[in-house]
């Protein structure tokens, strides 16, 4: 069983699927690569967003797919949410709804401006005060932050996970922070971050081969059993090798 915890499929909520189509051909390319669990994260945005009508939309479009997917024996879908992160976020007291599948896990989105120590210290809080653990999403894109060396070891030193994107590892201009992420012993979950099936498919099979083949296999099979307990976390059941 493989889980995918990053994903723009859900119809016409982001800038990922554009209607139902797109999202079944989204999720009918992940079931070839052997996803079985896919959560669909859109992008909440809080200067633009209120709760209440991300709530219904997300609601709305997830039924929608969910039924149309449950027919077609197609990857079974899970909510969530990639929360973008905003100053004492740690502090709030609606986390828990951006939670992925209502789990203590939460998939939040920075930019390199952000990267510094206000935002060290929000991470702490979201650990300690709210007793969720946040998931740096596409770790691998803010490499070019004056603050990135920092920030990793940040991470580590306070067991933080990071996400990082199957595209990334399949495209060269990623290969400095990728690599600086695979051997910095970080907890890392591989995720397609897809947005459509043609110029943004899921691609996660690729991407464990690629790290197998460059990174060797010991760190494929580390990524492999990370993915599996965060399944279980997140998902909940046993999986299956």
């Amino acid at each position: 069983m493989l889980l995918d915890i990053h994903s723009h499929i859900l119809p016409a909520v982001d800038d990922g699927a554009k209607n139902l189509n797109e999202a079944l051909k989204i999720l009918k390319l992940m079931q070839k690569q052997g996803i079985t669990d896919v959560i669909a994260t859109p992008h909440f945005y809080p200067s633009l967003h209120s709760l209440e009508d991300f709530n219904l939309t997300v609601n709305q479009a997830y039924n929608h797919l969910s039924e149309a997917s449950q027919k077609r024996n197609l990857p079974k879908i899970y909510k969530g949410c990639e929360l973008l992160y905003y100053k004492d976020i740690g502090l709030s007291d609606e986390l828990n709804t951006f939670c992925l599948n209502n789990s203590d896990y939460l998939l939040l989105e920075l930019t390199d401006g952000f990267i510094k120590e206000p935002l060290f210290d929000d991470l702490l809080n979201i650990q300690t005060k709210a007793n969720i653990t946040p998931i740096i999403a596409h770790a691998e894109r803010y490499f070019t932050a004056k603050k990135y060396r920092k920030f990793i070891k940040f991470l580590k030193l306070n067991n933080i996970p990071v996400q990082i994107n199957a595209d990334s590892v399949l495209n060269p201009l990623f290969n400095k922070p990728i690599k600086m992420l695979l051997k910095s012993e970080l907890d890392i979950i591989l995720a397609s971050d897809s947005h459509s099936s043609d110029t943004r498919p899921p691609r996660l099979k690729e991407a464990y081969e690629l790290i197998g083949i460059k990174y060797g296999e010991e760190i494929k099979i580390k990524l492999t059993e990370y993915s599996k307990k965060l399944h279980n976390e997140i998902i909940g059941g046993e999986t299956l090798d």
